[in-house]
Formats: C-alpha cells, structure tokens, sequence
C-alpha cells in the first residue's frame, strides 16, 4: 500500500495484537485461574449453561470485528483482509490443537471451534449495520 500509517491505524493493529493475547490467555488458562476471577463472586459463570461456548463466540466475534475495522479504515486492502480472516480461522483451530494437546486440564473441542467460527461470521455479517445501530442508542 502506498499509504503511511496513522496514528489511529496503529492504534486499531495494537487493538487487534492485544486481543490476540487475550484470546490466547483465555484459551490456554488454567480453568481453575479462570472460575476465580472477581466477577464469579458475583456471579459464579461456571453455573451459565454453555458459558465456555459463549465466550468462544464472542472473543472470535470481536477478533473478526477488529480484522473488519482494519479493512474499513482503508489500513489493508480487500485481499489482505481475507488473509486476515484467514489467519483468524487457523488462529481458532490452533487454540483448540493447543488444548488438546499441550495444556494441562484443557481440551481441544470441535463445538468450541464451531463457536469461533460461528462467532467469525455473525462479526462479519453484523459489521456493515454497526455504525446505524450505535447511532440509533447513543443518538
């Protein structure tokens, strides 16, 4: 691209580095690091049928959601930002062979990645309504 980078680019790329570390934090914790989070004092989630399915949804919700922000801003071109959504997908299938595989009291899990990838697409689909839809609640 022949475009230098803003300010607010770099700040929507370090937007979406951050959430990749937290999306690998959340996927590669400990359950029990996790269930003693301060929120489950209020409200114990492990009680929320399909909380782990949920949370799958909505972290590759706002990762594809980021990705789409990108190509919005005109900071990557059309074919890069379905490199990117690409890169999300195998991003999804990575956390779940991880678990599998290499972290101690996690699995892997074909209805996670489902969740992702579900998650991915609804992003995708809802993305182009966003902006009339926060105009609509917040005037």
């Amino acid at each position: 691209m022949n475009q230098k980078l803003t300010a607010r680019d770099i700040q929507s790329y370090i937007k979406l580095a951050v959430w990749v570390v937290v999306i690998a934090y959340l996927c590669f914790s400990s359950g029990d690091r996790i269930n003693n989070l301060k929120i489950n004092t209020i409200i114990p989630l492990w009680l929320i049928p399909y909380m782990d399915k949920i949370v799958h949804f909505v972290m590759f919700f706002v990762l594809a959601f980021l990705i789409k922000s990108l190509y919005t801003q005109k900071t990557i071109e059309f074919r890069t930002y379905y490199i990117f959504l690409v890169a999300g997908v195998a991003y999804a299938a990575l956390t779940e062979v991880v678990q599998h595989y290499f972290v101690y009291m996690r699995s892997g899990d074909v209805f996670d990645f489902f969740c992702d990838l579900t998650g991915m697409t609804l992003s995708v689909l809802v993305f182009p309504c966003w902006p009339r839809f926060v105009q609509r609640i917040f005037g």
